[in-house]
């Protein structure tokens, strides 16, 4: 059987930690360092809004709340639009080589992960995620590109009951791709909301785990168990076995702290758009 790494990461990191350790993942792929697919799965330190690759903060950002609110602002490697991470919510990522199961086509490797994601979300017949079936229309794109990633569905992502409940956001290097996408076990929408300065209602929009377990009359599981479950759904929906990632902490590596310091960690480079 094909064996994946996993990374099940126990301490919460910084934003810039975060997103500097899946680019760093991403560029040994693209360098043959790393010759599978590795799922990262992560927690944030504080909350955090992170915006898509090509957002304009200016106008996807209310600062004032923002400070209000106690949360930090990020820039991803990836394009999409802004999410809100919470501290107790389950991130992933699935960085992979453009190779069977996966391609070179967006769409194509958003399908395959989505099986696996809908797989986690699935309590039983009463109660699963389904995926997303068509991509929105481009005007439809065009409209809502300041909006939160949570306010729209792109096709194949996890929603339950025309509510989004997984948003997830993709960058193609070369001849790898690195996914990553959000979890929220809460939905703060009115904190969503207002931090985006959306007047949107994002509880029309957006669910949670919490909501989809309350739903099914289930008591939502720790923390600990969902990301074991996350990690064995990506193991059944591939047909593959996990192994621990080698080597050291990829946080402690100089590469790492050099695209902290270079991005993610740059409020020029966070606010250049």
């Amino acid at each position: 059987m094909t064996t994946w790494y996993h990374l099940v990461e126990a301490e919460a990191r910084e934003a810039g930690a975060n997103m500097a350790i899946d680019q760093y993942l991403l560029e040994a792929l693209e360098q043959g360092r790393i010759d599978r697919p590795i799922l990262r799965i992560y927690a944030w330190a504080k909350p955090t809004l992170s915006l898509g690759y090509h957002q304009e903060w200016r106008r996807t950002v209310n600062e004032e709340q923002l400070e209000k609110h106690g949360v930090v602002l990020v820039r991803r490697w990836t394009g999409g639009r802004a999410v809100l991470h919470d501290t107790d919510e389950i991130t992933y990522s699935l960085i992979a080589p453009m190779r069977e199961p996966f391609n070179n086509q967006v769409s194509h490797n958003y399908c395959a992960i989505g099986r696996a994601l809908k797989r986690f979300t699935d309590l039983g017949e009463s109660a699963s995620g389904a995926m997303f079936p068509e991509e929105p229309a481009p005007a439809k794109v065009r409209s809502m590109r300041h909006t939160p990633c949570f306010a729209s569905m792109s096709r194949s992502e996890i929603e339950r009951g025309g509510k989004k409940m997984i948003g997830s956001a993709q960058k193609r290097g070369k001849g790898a791709f690195l996914q990553h996408g959000s979890i929220p076990l809460h939905a703060r929408t009115e904190i969503l909301a207002a931090i985006t300065g959306s007047n949107l209602d994002m509880g029309e929009l957006m669910t949670s785990l919490s909501n989809h377990y309350r739903d099914a009359g289930l008591a939502l599981p720790e923390r600990s168990a969902l990301v074991q479950r996350l990690v064995d759904a990506f193991a059944a929906g591939f047909g593959i076995d996990f192994e621990p990632l080698p080597g050291e902490d990829p946080g402690n590596a100089a590469r790492v702290a050099e695209i902290r310091r270079d991005s993610f960690d740059n409020d020029t480079w966070t606010r250049r758009k």
